[in-house]
């Protein structure tokens, strides 16, 4: 058995315990046993079982099993293929999300002998492994997104860069998504459109300008539109009146 022996420096979100390999006899068990942090094994080879409360699960290379704050498991090695497993421990307010797995899931990426590889340069051991937990917090969770969540990083992209060109396409490919799926997910969930969505988001942030005495052509370019004779249609389309009146009122 390998473990690395840490300092508990209390990181708030992602806070590394205590990491470890071991390469199991047969029939090795451990536990009945209660913990109270959060406890993942990546199996490596050979097989295994992982017992939590009435369920058991049979484990083989490329699994992880989940073991939650304050839950009784049992885990035994196969007497035949003995498991090869290696395994981190952490606590922290993220960790709390790792209670919403499955009890056994699928890896591509082992961080845990990424870890246990990390180097111990003047004495930043533990954050490096802090950022390895974020790494495979981000690569876990990702499989699983809320449609909600390319919802709001549409309308942030949106929000932030509506001054510049945007293409629905380009939102897509930077979001490695098929543009008709995208933009069928945003209108089912938001009602409009994305670029009904553009065209709301710039008419109102150009009729702030207009309202602060910007003219015309000066509301038509901050609020992304090259051209003031297109800002103009639209903004009357979009408000029952021209820009210019909208200056007056």
């Amino acid at each position: 058995m390998r473990e690395l022996v840490l300092v508990n420096r209390h990181f708030t979100d992602l806070n590394p315990l205590h990491i470890g390999e071991e390469r199991c006899a047969p029939g090795h068990q451990y536990g009945p046993a209660i913990r109270n942090y959060t406890l993942l094994h990546f199996v490596v080879s050979g097989t295994g079982y992982f017992m939590r409360g009435e369920d058991t699960y049979q484990l083989h290379a490329g699994e992880v099993f989940v073991i939650r704050p304050g839950e009784t498991t049992t885990y035994i090695a196969d007497t035949e293929d003995p498991w090869f497993y290696q395994w981190v421990a952490f606590d922290g307010v993220l960790a709390e999300r790792f209670s919403l797995l499955p009890p056994v899931i699928s890896y591509t990426d082992n961080w845990v002998e990424k870890m246990l590889s990390a180097e111990n340069r003047d004495g930043m051991l533990e954050y490096r492994i802090a950022a390895l937990l974020f790494e495979m917090c981000a690569e876990f969770f990702a499989v699983s997104k809320p449609q909600n969540h390319y919802v709001r990083r549409v309308k942030n992209y949106i929000n932030t860069l509506y001054m510049q060109p945007i293409r629905v396409e380009e939102i897509a490919d930077k979001m490695n998504l098929d543009r008709r799926y995208l933009s069928r997910l945003f209108k089912a969930k938001t009602g409009e459109t994305i670029q009904e969505y553009l065209i709301r988001v710039r008419i109102e942030e150009a009729k702030q300008r207009l309202s602060a005495g910007a003219s015309v052509a000066e509301a038509a370019q901050l609020s992304g539109y090259e051209d003031a004779c297109n800002f103009s249609k639209m903004f009357k389309r979009i408000t029952g009146i021209p820009p210019k009146e909208w200056r007056k009122i």
